[in-house]
């Protein structure tokens, strides 16, 4: 069952794509919808007919959608959708069009969502044989594809005004961060931000420090109220729980682990639960999950916050309700479904990866790109692949220890570079590398870069 919010969202995305027809005639030549995508709990499905009928109708008006023409042709019968004061009320509600491609989207997944419910009930009622749902599940992926195929042509002039936004919105960084911010203000500065609609690739060996870079982008997307959605088939929803606040309220990891809580320890969890109970981060700890189930999740969750990222843990952890004739060939469709994540959504996508262990023969220990080629596509996919790397993992007595690089092998707006942070393992926290840090590593005889 859908939330008030839910609902509430879904209506507006369905009065929207109606608004945006009224105001655009020329949005209803190619709209991928029928009457049967809209909610049966409203009239919407209704309307969009008699607007899909008066689009034939009076092809030949300058405006099909006239209030005054359409009431002279239906007369009384448009009380059934609420008359003209409802039409003239969606229209007035809808100040642009420039939404509708993103409201028919929604609309139309909440219509595939609505089915598959309806396949549910069939199935446990056993009204529907095995070959008759796998047709059903066919269908059902044509129809989730509608609004990205049927719509996926611009006209370059178009996006024009578009473009000067996102133009004035770089100048008004002035040169800074245009995207949801890494906990990392040097990576900020060389990568301006995670961008949406990209895929963010980020591989490491095992005992890295992968969940800990995780877990502080984490805290650090979600800053400035942007939603977090974490799927995680490597640890549970209590270990990452355990590692955020560690990192949030500089609680040692092990005290937490081994129960030996001090007062200040309690005093310092109290500040970082506060500090992650205050922000929207979410964990889906679901054992083996499936990248179909990944995309549903996030497109259910970005109907209540718009303003999302999704994060990974791990690529390799990822599986899908289809089969393949190798892990190359799953990994290759995961990655390729990933993006489509990013870019049909309009949010950043960043998951880690596994990376081979021919790393670890080598004698610098740096990863390199052909490292994650077994992961499917990744290379070409990945709008930026990073690595993570740490001398004192292969050498303890290293003049770099407690040091971990971020490698950017790949940006694709970007450039390379590596940036290096502080991992301090204890409390799981990564801290960008500054003068005052440098010194005290000088002091101790460790290296400062």
């Amino acid at each position: 069952m859908s939330s008030p919010h839910e609902e509430n969202y879904l209506y507006e995305a369905e009065s929207s794509v109606i608004g945006s027809i009224m105001k655009d005639k020329d949005l209803m030549e190619d709209c991928p919808l029928t009457p049967e995508s809209f909610s049966p709990e409203w009239k919407n499905g209704v309307i969009f007919s008699v607007l899909k009928f008066a689009h034939e109708e009076f092809k030949g008006e300058e405006n099909p959608f006239d209030l005054v023409l359409m009431a002279k042709h239906w007369g009384t019968e448009l009380q059934e959708i609420g008359g003209i004061p409802k039409l003239y009320s969606i229209m007035r509600s809808v100040p642009t069009s420039g939404m509708y491609k993103h409201y028919a989207q929604v609309v139309n997944e909440a219509h595939v969502e609505r089915e598959i419910q309806k396949v549910a009930f069939k199935m446990a009622a056993g009204k529907m044989t095995i070959d008759q749902v796998k047709q059903k599940t066919v269908e059902l992926e044509e129809l989730r594809d509608r609004t990205t195929t049927d719509m996926s042509s611009v006209k370059m002039g178009d996006m024009i005004k578009q473009h000067v936004k996102l133009l004035r919105k770089r100048r008004d960084a002035k040169g800074g961060i245009t995207g949801f911010k890494s906990f990392s203000p040097n990576m900020n500065n060389l990568t301006k931000g995670y961008q949406r609609g990209d895929l963010i690739i980020v591989g490491a060996r095992p005992s890295m420090g992968k969940t800990a870079w995780l877990c502080n982008e984490a805290l650090a997307i979600s800053e400035d109220g942007t939603a977090v959605l974490i799927i995680s088939g490597e640890d549970g929803a209590m270990n990452l729980l355990e590692r955020t606040i560690a990192s949030a309220g500089r609680v040692k990891l092990s005290h937490m682990k081994s129960g030996q809580m001090t007062e200040p320890d309690w005093e310092r969890y109290t500040m970082g639960g506060k500090i992650v109970a205050g922000r929207n981060i979410f964990i889906d700890d679901t054992p083996s999950p499936t990248i179909e189930s990944v995309k549903r999740k996030s497109f259910k969750m970005v109907k209540e916050f718009p303003l999302m990222a999704l994060l990974v843990d791990y690529l390799q952890h990822l599986k899908s309700e289809k089969s393949f004739g190798s892990e190359r060939e799953l990994y290759k469709y995961i990655s390729y479904e990933m993006k489509q994540i990013a870019r049909r959504l309009d949010i950043p996508v960043i998951s880690l990866a596994a990376v081979k262990r021919d790393v670890d023969t080598r004698q610098d220990k740096r990863p390199l790109m052909s490292d994650v080629r077994d992961c499917g596509n990744i290379e070409s996919d990945a709008d930026l692949l990073a690595f993570l790397c740490r001398d004192d993992y292969y050498n303890a007595d290293s003049s770099r220890k407690g040091l971990m690089d971020i490698i950017i092998a790949k940006g694709r707006n970007v450039g390379t570079g590596t940036v290096t942070v502080v991992f301090d393992k204890q409390y799981q926290s990564l801290l960008d590398m500054t003068e005052e840090e440098r010194k005290k590593r000088r002091d101790k005889g460790l290296s400062g870069s």
